[in-house]
């Protein structure tokens, strides 16, 4: 578990230092932090509860040609495993690539945060420990989906779209969040409207296919069990109640008020799936966690005084600290597929 812990501890000192390092060195202290990560995340070995299932994904894709990755359900993931195969990497090499993805875009949004090292200590939790470490393809568009936020706010549509279609082909499902360059100046209009239904149509002929039928069958209609669901969903929806009471404010000091009013009223509205599909909802709200802590690291900032700002700051890191607590130490799936933690770095 020590890994684990390290992982959340050591940007949440950062955080509460009084300290400040100059550009440059922060900047490498992030460039340093991104590669702990890559290699923690890409080269764990048997961690997560779907490691075997991507064993077995790997091991058909070992029977495909060039032409076959390209047609499988999600291609870009298929093409990793494709050419992770030829230069022989095995697995590891499938993992070391969709994790340098992700910590790309998870280093990229939280330095576009007011406290980068806080809003990383509260993705620990969840989104690295928890999904970045399962749910690799996941994981990957949600990399792409972060970068995706990114462009949102520097208003650009184009890398926008190109960001969320490059998720796709690692996860059909956040081709849903193409519907946010509907509003992309804050306001629905025409050329985004235009933009993202192309980008849509094509998926759709292309890559998406049969995925609705699929997700209805996967998490709709099946009896999977969701564990840890409600706290998870609960945990965003308080994130979304947070930012709409703060909204004004929000909006008058940061740039990025369309982007997380959008995801707030996302959250909002995907909550009301929890009544007949909670894997389903759970799985969408999953796209969502890089806001939630965005919006759960800035909450200090609108205290009015500097205890309040600090007292702020330690109940969201006590949250998320229990988070993680209960899941080490309580969760069935923790104690059999986290603990103890693996990597190729140190195995024999």
């Amino acid at each position: 578990m020590l890994i684990y812990w390290t992982l959340f501890l050591i940007p949440a000192m950062a955080a509460a230092s009084p300290y400040r390092l100059d550009m440059a060195s922060r900047r490498i202290m992030m460039i340093l932090t991104g590669v702990v990560l890559f290699l923690l995340i890409g080269l764990r070995d048997h961690v997560g509860q779907d490691w075997n299932n991507y064993l077995r994904i790997f091991d058909r894709i070992l029977d495909l040609d060039l032409i076959g990755v390209l047609t499988e359900a999600e291609p870009g993931y298929a093409l990793f495993n494709y050419v992770s195969n030829i230069f022989g990497w095995g697995i590891h090499g499938v993992n070391a690539m969709c994790a340098a993805i992700f910590v790309i875009g998870l280093i990229t949004f939280c330095r576009r945060q007011p406290n980068f090292w806080l809003t990383l200590c509260l993705a620990m939790p969840v989104l690295v420990i928890g999904v970045s470490m399962a749910g690799t393809r996941q994981a990957t568009a949600i990399g792409f989906l972060m970068l995706a936020f990114c462009a949102f706010q520097d208003r650009k549509l184009f890398r926008f779209v190109g960001f969320i279609v490059l998720g796709v082909l690692f996860h059909r499902s956040v081709a849903a969040f193409l519907l946010f360059a509907f509003f992309f100046d804050g306001r629905l209009r025409l050329w985004p409207l235009v933009i993202a239904g192309l980008a849509f149509f094509l998926l759709g002929v292309f890559v998406l296919r049969d995925a609705v039928s699929y997700y209805q069958d996967s998490y709709v209609d099946s009896d999977i069990v969701a564990t840890g669901a409600l706290p998870r969903i609960a945990l965003s929806l308080l994130a979304a109640g947070a930012f709409l009471y703060y909204r004004k404010r929000w909006q008058a000091w940061f740039d990025d008020g369309a982007l997380f009013t959008l995801a707030a009223l996302t959250i909002l509205v995907m909550t009301l799936g929890v009544f007949n599909a909670l894997a389903a909802t759970d799985r969408m709200l999953m796209y969502l966690l890089p806001i939630q802590v965005a919006i759960f690291a800035r909450l200090p900032l609108f205290m009015r005084t500097h205890q309040g700002r600090r007292q702020m700051a330690v109940g969201v890191f006590g949250i998320y600290f229990a988070v993680l607590f209960v899941w080490l130490n309580f969760s069935a799936f923790a104690q059999a597929s986290w603990v103890p933690y693996g990597n190729l770095l140190w195995l024999q």
